[in-house]
């Protein structure tokens, strides 16, 4: 009896060593990558929404070869969720951003500025300049948002099989949208 318990003992200690010395290269000390984009001066957060849904992407011939196709964006799909959970808008073509109280805002393209997502199949982090077209509402001061803590939605590593085929990329970001800082009254 005393020999049976020595051995589980000893597998019990190989186990724990083969874990650690695993998990070892994990462990080793490499450099963070953590994306970031300047804010615009002067402005505040207004709103914060959570986004949930997908990019759509559509191929079209590669200007280097028509017998060869590319993944072009077209379009985001995605409902905007707030902290706990409850659907308080959505994110559509345009870029546009539309709460359940009506107001919408449309985004200026090319982005202000964009930085890598933290891996290679994460959409990029953006600042978009935007202006309302909706109703009055949470998103009608806004005049900037700014895309991060992107999760997937990259165009497909693998290319297009034929012209306008299209694919639906999930992913989650948080969009945080930004007005006018207010000037404290003299």
């Amino acid at each position: 009896m005393g020999i049976s318990l020595c051995r589980r003992q000893c597998r019990l200690l190989a186990g724990c060593l083969f874990s650690f010395l695993f998990a070892l290269p994990l462990l080793a000390e490499t450099p963070s990558r953590e994306p970031s984009l300047d804010l615009p001066s002067d402005s505040r957060l207004v709103w914060t929404a959570h986004a949930s849904g997908f990019q759509v992407y559509k191929a079209q011939a590669s200007v280097q070869s028509q017998a060869s196709f590319k993944w072009v964006f077209l379009e985001p799909d995605a409902t905007l969720q707030d902290s706990a959970g409850a659907t308080v808008g959505r994110h559509f073509r345009g870029p546009c951003w539309e709460a359940e109280d009506g107001s919408r805002i449309v985004g200026l393209l090319p982005p202000l500025a964009q930085c890598p997502g933290r891996g290679p199949t994460d959409v990029p982090w953006l600042l978009i300049a935007v202006h309302s077209t909706g109703s009055p509402g949470v998103l009608s001061g806004v005049t900037h948002v700014l895309r991060v803590a992107t999760a997937g939605g990259a165009a497909p590593a693998r290319p297009p099989a034929s012209a306008g085929e299209t694919v639906r990329v999930p992913y989650r970001a948080t969009y945080l949208f930004l007005g006018p800082a207010t000037k404290p009254n003299p």
